[in-house]
This record gives C-alpha cells, sequence and structure tokens, in this order.
C-alpha cells in the first residue's frame, strides 16, 4: 500500500528516470535542448511573441493611416524601398490673394523620366513665396526616384509662374504601401498580434473544454462517456473551417468571437486524447489507492489524472496554434476575420491580390509571414512530442 500512496501523491510527472535521478519534464527538456531544429522553431515563436509584444515600438508608421502620398497618381501601391515624396514649390512673386495650383499640373524631372502630381490643388496663402505639398508619382516606379530631384512644372491652365520647384523623400516605406496607402512593414508587425492572440487564446479555450470532457467521459463511462463521445463526433462531422465562417456570419466579425468559434471546432481533439489516457490511467493502482483513502472523484481527476495527461495534450496544443492561426488567415482572406482597418495578414493578402501581376510582393510578404508561423510551431511541436516520448530516449 505505501508504493501506491507514493504513486498517488508523486504524480508521473514527479517519477523519476530510473538511472537518471531527474523528473520525465527535466529529461524531456534536455533532449528538446538537443534537437536544433525544434529549438530553432522555439527560438523563432519568441521572437515573434517579442514581435507582437513590442508592434507599437518597433513599427515605423501608424499601421492604420493612410499616406496621401502612398500610392501613385493613379491609386497603385508603392513597391519596396518607396519613399512618399515632398514637393516644395518656389513663386517668382508672391500672390496678393490666396491662391491655388491646380491638381492636374504635371512636375516633370529635367530628364523627363519621373512626372509627378498633387492629388489635391495646392493652396498658396496671400503673400507666401513658397509653398510644401504632397504629390504622388505617376507610376509606382518613379516612387524610387533619388532625393533632392528637381523637376519642372508643365501644364495649362496655370496662372501662378513658378521659379523652382524642388522633390524630396517624406515618409519612408520598407516594404511599400497597400492600396490606400498604409505601410505594409507596419501593418505586417501588428498583424502578428492579431495571429497569435488567435492561435494562443482559441486553443486554450479548446484545451479548457476538451480537457474536462474528456476527463468527465473517460473516467465515469457508462451513458456519460457514450453522450460526450456522440456529441464530439457530431462536431467532427461538420467542416471546421465552414461552421467557423457560420458562427462569425451569426455573431458578426470580432476578435472574441473568433476565439470561441475556432474553440468550438477545437475541442474535441482534446477530448477524445484525454478520454483515450484516462480509460487506462483510471485503473491504475495510485487511482486506486486514492479511492481507497476516499479522495473525490474531482480531487481524483484533476489532481492525479490531469497531470498525467498533460504531455500529449501540450503537443496537439502547440501544433493547434498553427491550425488555429491557419484559420483566422482564412477567415481575414474570405471577409470573416476583424474589422477593417485592423492588420491582419490574411486581410493583407486579399488587399494585395489585384496587385499581384504588377507587384507580387504585395500579397506574398503577408504570406510568407504566415508560413514562417506555422512552420515555426510545426517544428516546435515535432520536437516537444519526440522529447516527451520516453521511447525515444
Amino acid at each position: 500500500m505505501s508504493a501506491n500512496l507514493g504513486l498517488a501523491t508523486g504524480e508521473l510527472q514527479q517519477m523519476q528516470v530510473a538511472g537518471g535521478g531527474e523528473s520525465l519534464w527535466k529529461e524531456a527538456f534536455k533532449r528538446l535542448r538537443r534537437d536544433y531544429i525544434a529549438m530553432t522553431g522555439g527560438i523563432t515563436i519568441i521572437l515573434l511573441i517579442l514581435l507582437a509584444l513590442l508592434a507599437p515600438l518597433l513599427s515605423p508608421h501608424d499601421p492604420n493611416k493612410q499616406y496621401p502620398n502612398g500610392t501613385s497618381a493613379y491609386g497603385m501601391p508603392l513597391p519596396i524601398g518607396a519613399s512618399g515624396k515632398v514637393l516644395t514649390v518656389e513663386l517668382a512673386e508672391a500672390p496678393t490673394k490666396n491662391s491655388v495650383i491646380p491638381r492636374n499640373i504635371r512636375f516633370l524631372s529635367g530628364d523627363e523620366r519621373y512626372e509627378f502630381m498633387s492629388r489635391d490643388d495646392i493652396k498658396v496663402p496671400a503673400g507666401q513665396k513658397q509653398v510644401t505639398a504632397l504629390v504622388n508619382p505617376l507610376s509606382p516606379e518613379m516612387s524610387l526616384a533619388a532625393n533632392n530631384l528637381t523637376v519642372t512644372p508643365e501644364g495649362d491652365g496655370l496662372l501662378l509662374r513658378i521659379q523652382s520647384a524642388t522633390l524630396t523623400n517624406g515618409e519612408s516605406f520598407p516594404l511599400g504601401t497597400d492600396s490606400s496607402g498604409r505601410d505594409v512593414l507596419s501593418r505586417l508587425i501588428f498583424g502578428s498580434r492579431v495571429s497569435l492572440q488567435v492561435g494562443v487564446v482559441a486553443i486554450f479555450l479548446s484545451v479548457v473544454i476538451g480537457c474536462i470532457l474528456g476527463l468527465i467521459s473517460g473516467y465515469f463511462g457508462g451513458w456519460v462517456d457514450m453522450t460526450i463521445m456522440r456529441l464530439t463526433d457530431i462536431m467532427m462531422a461538420f467542416p471546421d473551417l465552414l461552421l467557423v465562417m457560420a458562427i462569425v456570419a451569426v455573431r458578426g466579425p470580432s476578435l472574441g468571437v473568433i476565439f470561441i468559434a475556432i474553440s468550438v471546432v477545437s475541442w474535441t481533439q482534446f477530448a477524445r486524447i484525454v478520454r483515450s489516457q484516462v480509460l487506462t490511467l483510471r485503473e491504475m493502482e495510485f487511482i486506486e489507492a486514492s479511492r481507497a483513502l476516499g479522495t473525490s472523484d474531482t480531487s481524483i481527476m484533476f489532481k492525479h489524472i490531469l497531470p498525467n495527461v498533460a504531455a500529449p495534450v501540450i503537443v496537439v496544443a502547440t501544433m493547434g496554434i498553427a491550425g488555429a492561426i491557419m484559420t483566422e488567415a482564412a477567415l481575414s482572406f474570405l471577409g470573416f476575420g476583424v474589422k477593417a482597418p485592423t492588420a491582419s495578414w490574411g486581410s493583407m493578402i486579399n488587399d494585395g491580390l489585384g496587385y499581384f501581376r504588377d507587384q507580387p510582393l504585395i500579397p506574398l510578404i503577408p504570406g510568407l509571414a504566415i508560413a514562417i508561423t506555422v512552420f515555426a510551431f510545426n517544428l516546435f511541436g515535432d520536437g516537444l512530442r519526440d522529447a516527451l516520448d520516453p521511447r525515444l530516449k
């Protein structure tokens, strides 16, 4: 009986590994550290978490701000390395009353390789000879023009005589802009927040629901087990993405609704895993010892059984985060994700599809971010599974 009592109070995760004198978790951590591929995934995950937490500090611009000079004159997004252009106009003489330089006036470079236009009329206050305005390149590639490019005004209907016009760089857009003139890099950084939040919170809710139902089902058996497992089978019969879309469509797109929707379709895998483990553990000696001591069923399930099924649950949860991120990206791509203008990788891909032929990097950059994030969680999950398997010692 004393051996059984030791098992009842010690738990599987506190058992000493034969010959090593260390717990199962410490031994697993040592094996995980020796798996360089898994550690690469883990380091990538840590960097992504830091990126999301420090987004306001790392982001060069407001992710939702639409820059007037953040697109071409015809609304095309700017390419990688572009800068918003600022035009400084020096008049030959100051106007006696408030005047304007019409928006349809084109400003040409000396060799006429670059052309720029203002989206709005350039207002010139009375008595002022110099005015500054934001201008847009005629084509996106012209935004890469060198700094301090001197332009020559040209056009009909220009009533004010311009002495000189100089073009300089304004805001820098390292990854270009989208069709609304928003900085892609800033939206990419803030988009990591949405993806990681959905992955972590939705899977946490799934783990809680699945573990509770799996424990109850496996421990009590009988009609309780049959009822919960048939409910699980019914939930698994629905296509996950379609069910999530239906829930979001009914309740409206928001982060909270997406959390709940993904957890509704994801808890089944955790319930089945926990149930299968509980069916074995409930017949073991340390559980019988706990019953003999008068321990309540609730205490047995959550203090003695649950810690012993934690390892497979952690592994599945790690890989489940990758699946939740993919689901959120699919929802945002289809228009069922978070509300605009909140940055989301899926919606960024959707916004850039119309420009894929001319500027393929616009949708490919957020797609690459999704791929790296999912790949990192899968690598870490695979390594965690191997580390927690004592047969692979």
